[in-house]
């Protein structure tokens, strides 16, 4: 990515940027990030090279990332969590998610409405560096007042695709690797489109090794290989979390899994703390919000009262597997709105 938020720079295109075209590309892109510059240009009508070119611009600008979607515990991260942040108006909270963003142990801030202006996601590889994040980094950071930490218990559904006729069978779910699985979904994660040749040399398996592991990771919904893109610079404005407390006597794995059907969401994790469930909707206006939200969320068994949080502005970096030197490991990945 081109975008540097220590330089205060981000993307420089917005959705008015990108024509119909560029569109089709992305959501073909979302379904199979792996799909040949071949099938693309049948697609759109265009040639091969034009198509590459495409798709390079929307790279080099921020627009997608291409990389493996899978739980991170798969990847080696034991512990999860979102922070909700106020802050003591001493600093705009933009600029306090902007440096938020460069931790490596997040992966995803917004800025929304709500008493707590800024959430926090938090990848880390245990409760020890989890705790330590927040201590010495969060807790610490000028500008920020009360910080609220709800653990994950489970990461249910991620379904990053926004274009879906499935939603039965859509998403990215929990399951069970071997370390050969992890593996490939690792190299994966850094380039979603790296041959499998080249994914082969490196793991020093064969390459028929790789195809049959990477169809039976897709086909189980343990990994999907798809065009990451930023809701908001897509022309989603009304993307948000929901922040869900059960009724009495209802199940979180239930109410979870009653989210999964709708076709507005893209993320559910089941949480200890302030709310039981949470989810993210990612919509279009404020009507298609109040739709996903009457006709949807509020009408699945379980759901006790909802606390809706609208996204003002997001930094999102793609989830790679942690390097050594992890200070600096993620800067690269954030897009910003």
């Amino acid at each position: 990515m081109i975008s540097d938020v220590g330089s205060g720079s981000g993307p420089s295109g917005t959705d008015a940027d990108l024509d119909a075209v560029d569109h089709a590309l992305i959501d073909v892109l979302q379904a199979d990030g792996r799909a040949r510059y071949s099938d693309l240009a049948r697609l759109v009508d265009l040639t091969e090279k034009t198509v590459r070119k495409r798709v390079a611009r929307l790279l080099a600008e921020g627009f997608i990332t291409i990389g493996a979607v899978t739980d991170p515990a798969r990847l080696g991260f034991g512990a999860t969590a979102l922070a909700l942040l106020t802050v003591d108006g001493t600093r705009p909270p933009t600029i306090i998610a902007a440096e938020l963003a460069r931790l490596p142990q997040v992966d995803y801030v917004t800025v929304t409405t709500g008493p707590f202006v800024i959430q926090v996601e938090l990848i880390c590889v245990d409760g020890a560096e989890l705790r330590e994040v927040l201590t010495q980094d969060i807790r610490s950071l000028p500008g920020v007042g009360q910080v609220e930490v709800l653990p994950y218990l489970r990461i249910h559904y991620q379904e990053a695709r926004f274009h879906r006729d499935d939603v039965e069978n859509s998403g990215v779910r929990p399951r069970e690797l071997d370390s050969l699985d992890q593996r490939i979904v690792a190299r994966l994660a850094v380039d979603g489109r790296a041959s499998f040749r080249e994914v082969a040399r490196e793991l020093d398996v064969s390459e028929a090794t790789i195809r049959q592991r990477h169809a039976r990771l897709t086909e189980s919904g343990a990994v999907h290989v798809m065009a990451i893109v930023n809701p908001l610079r897509m022309g989603y404005s009304h993307t948000c979390w929901v922040g869900i407390r059960l009724a009495p006597g209802a199940r979180a794995q239930d109410v979870a899994e009653g989210l999964t059907k709708l076709s507005r969401t893209s993320y559910v994790a089941l949480t200890v703390g302030r709310y039981d469930v949470l989810a993210e909707l990612v919509t279009g206006s404020g009507d298609e919000l109040l739709d996903a939200l009457d006709d949807g969320v509020r009408l699945i068994p379980g759901v006790g009262t909802t606390e809706i949080m609208v996204y003002e502005e997001l930094h999102y970096k793609a989830l790679l597997p942690r390097r050594s030197d992890a200070a600096g490991g993620h800067e690269s990945d954030i897009q910003t709105v």
